[in-house]
């Protein structure tokens, strides 16, 4: 959150900017457009909706993590013979297998074609004790796996909600010095 006000201020206005990262609700949005996003990118929320082409029990994992169940590194980027360049990882939900390699990522290296085989297998399986969920910290915020477009109208309706009473939340009377 102390990124995005930055980035607007150094585009001064002339760039649209999107807010991306751990929003998955109506707070998100709202806290987004008053830092002067001109929208938001829901990954992790929209992974978890009847419309998503993953699978059930992937969407399941999602819907019943914490952010704290997440991790960033490039464990699965090795299993999947497809690592990107430094310094970019990837965040998913910790298993078995993640919890076996991070930190012993030059020794995953070194086991990579027994471990890419032993991946693929459980990709194709649908074993995410194995496989990767791709999904970020919002992962705590999604209690349900709705339709996209529920999602889109409660994200909406819940930060206009917030928009239009944000006044209320400021004491009337509250002196710049009481509030810092």
């Amino acid at each position: 959150m102390t990124l995005l006000p930055e980035v607007i201020d150094a585009v001064g206005g002339k760039i649209p900017v999107v807010a991306a990262g751990g929003i998955a609700d109506g707070r998100g949005l709202a806290a987004a457009l008053m830092l002067g996003a001109s929208g938001v990118l829901m990954g992790t929320r929209f992974y978890a909706t009847q419309e998503s082409a993953a699978l059930q029990a992937a969407k399941e994992r999602v819907r019943s993590a914490t952010g704290d169940d997440t991790l960033r590194s490039i464990v699965f980027d090795i299993s999947r013979r497809n690592v990107w360049p430094a310094p970019f990882t990837g965040r998913c939900l910790r298993n078995s297998h993640a919890d076996r390699w991070f930190g012993r990522e030059i020794e995953l290296l070194r086991h990579q074609e027994t471990e890419a085989a032993r991946y693929a297998q459980a990709r194709s399986a649908g074993d995410f004790d194995i496989a990767a969920v791709i999904a970020g910290e919002a992962t705590g915020l999604i209690p349900d796996i709705p339709s996209a477009k529920d999602i889109v109208e409660n994200v909406v309706r819940d930060a206009s909600a917030l928009l239009s009473n944000s006044a209320r939340h400021v004491a009337p009377h509250a002196t710049s010095n009481q509030i810092s």
